[in-house]
């Protein structure tokens, strides 16, 4: 068959949160984190936008992130329905999101704070939320 007529496989995402801890598909990811480390979980980025910050955006994952001055990452956000911001990725995250073994579906929450990480909600109270922020836990001392 053709190398151009077969279909491209779809790279399914795996996070696990810990009390301190982020692997996404067995890969360690430490918050603050770099480009770098992303692109090997993710692969090179489908946009990068140049505004106030600087946005990073895998597309076909529905992940992005925005770099600091210091090119430092606090968090990863991820999509998990469709939303019509340039800001955010075009396909929504069909991966999953564990809390150590339990999963975490579309149910409510605000935030989960771990230890050094927490879990946001993306979304206002009053509607669905539409994703979630995983990263640096400012309230954690």
């Amino acid at each position: 068959m053709l190398k151009f007529l077969k279909k491209k496989k779809k790279k399914e995402f795996i996070i696990i949160c810990k009390t301190n801890e982020i692997f996404i598909n067995d890969i360690n990811l430490n918050f603050p984190t770099t480009i770098e480390q992303l692109i090997t979980i993710f692969g090179e980025p489908t946009r990068r936008i140049h505004s106030s910050s600087q946005y990073v955006i895998w597309d076909d994952f529905g992940v992005s992130c925005s770099l600091k001055n210091d090119n430092e990452i606090l968090s990863i956000s991820v999509y998990q329905s469709n939303n019509v911001s340039e800001y955010v990725a075009k396909k929504p995250f069909t991966g999953k999101l564990f809390l150590e073994e339990e999963e975490i579906t579309f149910g409510e929450f605000s935030k989960i704070g771990l230890n050094k990480i927490a879990i946001h909600r993306l979304g206002s109270e009053s509607e669905n939320r539409f994703g979630f922020s995983i990263g640096v836990n400012n309230d954690y001392k």
